[in-house]
């Protein structure tokens, strides 16, 4: 019985050991954004948690303000910014094929955590591809030369692009609609105040 005990230790220990040297070789190569994209919507606390905001933070802490707590409810989990450096359909295809492997790459770290029917060992924590991902551009014109190949191959990785029009407002280019952050409110069993916010 120790015999086992110990060699399923040891493929533990290989197990996390390989998922770590893939994880890490990843994150320094086709795990970084690609050329022209940044994260200026992250914050890095002192304990190193990865906080994901967004451009309409400041309208957001004042509805915190009154409220016990307040949920995204977007199902956007990663906002990028697109500087104007890469042509937009160059930058469509190489923000769909990171996103594409990132998923590829979660999935194949969790098959190498399967050491047994048993026994498990979880990946890290991905930071990005949790959900949509919305691209923030500076000017609309931009979007105008998009072919319809360029934007079926985003959506097709849940990825938009949009321009930013207030603290509260943003221009979907790939929907071509406008959409305003609106909140809903509903008390909690211990009379506190819970919220969602959306973008509609």
């Amino acid at each position: 019985m120790l015999k086992i005990f110990k060699s399923r230790e040891q493929k533990v220990e290989e197990a996390r050991a390989d998922i770590t040297r893939t994880f890490e070789e990843f994150m320094k190569g086709e795990g970084r954004l690609p050329e022209g994209f940044s994260e200026p919507y992250i914050r890095i606390t002192s304990f190193g948690l990865v906080l994901h905001d967004t451009p309409f933070k400041a309208y957001l802490d004042t509805i915190k303000a009154d409220v016990d707590r307040l949920d995204d409810d977007t199902g956007i989990s990663d906002w990028l910014y697109l500087d104007e450096s890469v042509e937009i359909n160059a930058a469509a295809a190489a923000i769909s094929d990171w996103a594409k492997r990132y998923k590829e790459m979660y999935n194949l770290l969790r098959k190498k955590g399967c050491v047994d029917k048993k026994t498990t060992v979880r990946p890290p924590e991905f930071r990005h591809c949790g959900g949509k991902i919305m691209v923030v551009i500076d000017d609309k014109r931009r979007s105008e030369g998009i072919t319809e190949e360029s934007i079926e191959r985003c959506k097709a990785e849940k990825i938009s692009f949009c321009t930013v029009l207030s603290d509260r407002k943003l221009y979907d280019l790939f929907e071509q609609k406008e959409k305003e952050v609106t909140y809903e409110t509903f008390p909690n069993y211990h009379d506190e105040t819970y919220a969602f916010w959306s973008l509609k």
